[in-house]
């Protein structure tokens, strides 16, 4: 196996570093760095919102939860999917019709206030140093598995080589990579699983299936029902839903995309790659449970089928595939973040007379900075990827859905309103997640998202009623005239 992934992991590298160098040489001013100057179609777009969703949380956490839990972890995908169409309806036109380069530049623009889009950027930060957190666990995992190295040595090739194409190229280099990692995954998992069927037996697929179902629903019988409650599922979905409705990740690359309708057409096509995904990633996590049923850590099951279960040439290409989906979310991070404090703050605040060649150096250096700093945390280990991944979905829904997008289709919220809406949500997740919710979800079943969301939208409401609207040639990017 070693001998064959080197060859595809050169093969692999070789191409990404190619298309990181040509974009590097059409990079000249922030809109190349942080929107690929705009230029980015519909099927490209679409890949790149499905490679920056599917990351190490779903080659290796959500296969674990299916492992652990069965069937029932679908729901979060269905709550992924429903805050797609909304970000499709009610989201990304408008944002993309504004032209700005991040989400703090939305929040500035549509409430008129340079401190509530510095706000934002604080957050973006936090909140995804924990999310890179997950990604590079995921990886010193799977390294620590399949080759037998420390972490921390895997955590390192991980953070050396997508921060170097990341600061090369940005956006243009972080999309076309983003494309071919989304074929990548596809076509590793397309083939993955009949290779996982016809070792589980019965004959026909469907009979294998079958089989497979009678040995889960022997094993432990909520495997094929319930592992979790419908209440625990449903604080699940509403945490992935909101959170993609809103995420910034997901957000910022609408702007480099060519305009309204381009956006639209992309969400639906990274529904259709993620529906495949989805689909494959549940059923090798269910097939894994009944190849392999007591494996010491449910986050080792994709790694394991790769060196133990699949022949050299799938094996080595699913690992490059999961490669794949922790760079392309890595990438993603490091954009927004980096352009969280090169852009939103260093350029907004303390040079706002900088050149455009001088930001986009500043971009570069945030980049790297950004990326070594979740490395601590990472080998720490704060708990399974999955886990981590869900709470920092819960953090963004909790403090940038109702701004972003309710802000987007009430004209009446007002910078107060965001500001005390996305203070008062994170706070309230935050606290909520440290000291009470393992004790009172079982008791009165309220999820730390839902307190979240639910104390930012009461902020966001009555603080801008209480607080004089923002002026119409404020609003009118957005709402039109009155």
């Amino acid at each position: 196996m070693s001998s064959v992934f080197f060859v595809v992991l050169g093969i692999y590298v070789a191409i990404i570093m190619g298309i990181a160098i040509w974009s590097y040489f059409r990079t000249e001013t922030e809109v190349d760095f942080l929107a690929a100057g705009r230029s980015i179609g519909p099927i490209v777009g679409g890949a790149v919102l499905a490679a920056t969703q599917i990351s190490a949380g779903t080659f290796v956490g959500t296969a674990g939860r299916h492992y652990l839990a069965g069937v029932s972890w679908v729901f979060p995908w269905l709550g992924l999917w429903t805050g797609w169409l909304v970000c499709a309806f009610f989201v990304a036109p408008k944002l993309r019709r504004l032209g700005a380069l991040t989400v703090p530049d939305y929040i500035s623009a549509r409430y008129g206030s340079a401190k509530a889009g510095a706000l934002a950027g604080v957050l973006i930060v936090v909140a995804y140093t924990i999310y890179l957190v997950a990604q590079f666990q995921a990886g010193g995992e799977i390294a620590e598995v399949v080759f037998g190295i420390r972490p921390l040595t895997a955590m390192l090739i991980i953070v050396a080589s997508t921060a170097l194409y990341t600061l090369l190229g940005g956006v243009r280099s972080s999309s076309y990579i983003d494309f071919l990692q989304t074929l990548i995954m596809v076509a590793a998992l397309i083939v993955a699983v009949p290779v996982l069927l016809n070792q589980v037996g019965g004959g026909s697929p469907l009979a294998a299936v079958e089989r497979s179902l009678d040995f889960l629903d022997t094993l432990d019988d909520r495997l094929v029902g319930w592992y979790y409650s419908p209440r625990e599922l449903l604080a699940f979905a509403i945490a992935f839903g909101l959170s993609i409705a809103a995420a910034p990740y997901e957000l910022t690359r609408f702007y480099s995309m060519r305009d309204e309708r381009t956006v639209r057409k992309a969400i639906f096509v990274a529904i259709g790659f993620q529906v495949i995904i989805a689909t494959s990633i549940m059923s090798i996590g269910m097939l894994m449970r009944v190849l392999f049923p007591n494996l010491p850590s449910q986050d080792q099951a994709t790694a394991i089928m790769a060196l133990h279960v699949l022949p050299p040439v799938v094996g080595a290409l699913l690992l490059v595939a999961m490669l794949s989906a922790i760079m392309s979310t890595v990438n993603s991070i490091l954009l927004v973040t980096g352009a969280g404090v090169a852009h939103d703050l260093y350029g907004k605040f303390i040079r706002p007379d900088a050149s455009q060649k001088h930001l986009v150096n500043a971009n570069r250096v945030a980049i790297v900075v950004l990326a070594i700093i979740p490395l601590f945390f990472a080998l720490q280990k704060l708990g399974d990827v999955q886990g981590i991944v869900l709470e920092q979905a819960k953090f963004i829904a909790s403090f940038f859905f109702v701004p972003i997008v309710i802000g987007l289709n009430w004209r009446r919220g007002t910078a107060k309103g965001a500001v005390a809406s996305m203070i008062g949500g994170f706070l309230a997740c935050l606290v909520w997640t440290l000291w009470f919710q393992e004790h009172y979800f079982p008791l009165y079943g309220i999820d730390s998202v839902e307190l979240g969301v639910g104390a930012s939208l009461i902020l966001f409401i009555m603080v801008s009623l209480m607080t004089k609207p923002n002026p119409g040639q404020t609003l009118e990017p957005f709402f039109g005239e009155k």
